[in-house]
This record gives structure tokens, C-alpha cells and sequence, in this order.
């Protein structure tokens, strides 16, 4: 797989989390465990992912196996 395709791929991964996390209320606050303990806001996760953060990466990288497993039938019943 060429570099440029690679690249188009993660970048529509990314666009399907930010989506995926604009269907959430503004007000959603999630914690990703870290040291402090702070939780962030639906909007300032969109950001980590446009900044393409270590946080923001994680985030794409659980909404995608998420999907992934839903299109499985791991998650029914569960």
C-alpha cells in the first residue's frame, strides 16, 4: 500500500471519530485515565484528535475496533 494511501486511510479513520463523537451532547465529559484524573470535554477530545495527539490517536484508535467489533456481532448481547 502506497504512503499517500496510508495516509488517506488514517485521515478518514479520524473523520469517522470526530463524527462519531459530534453525535454526543457538548456538555459529555470523558476521563482517558490519566494521572490527574481530569476529564475532557467532547470538544477538547475532537481537538486532541485534529492535533493528532497521543490522546487523540487512542481515541481514533478505540472508535475504530469498536466498529470494527460491532460489525463482528462481538458487542451483541453483551
Amino acid at each position: 500500500m502506497s504512503e499517500e494511501k496510508k495516509k488517506n486511510i488514517e485521515e478518514i479513520k479520524k473523520e469517522i471519530a470526530i463524527e462519531r463523537l459530534r453525535q454526543a451532547p457538548p456538555t459529555v465529559k470523558i476521563s482517558f485515565g490519566t494521572e490527574n484524573g481530569d476529564f475532557m470535554s467532547r470538544d477538547e477530545i475532537i481537538k486532541q484528535i485534529q492535533n493528532d495527539t497521543d490522546i487523540g490517536k487512542r481515541v481514533v484508535k478505540i472508535q475504530i475496533e469498536y466498529l470494527k467489533a460491532f460489525k463482528k456481532g462481538i458487542l451483541i448481547g453483551a
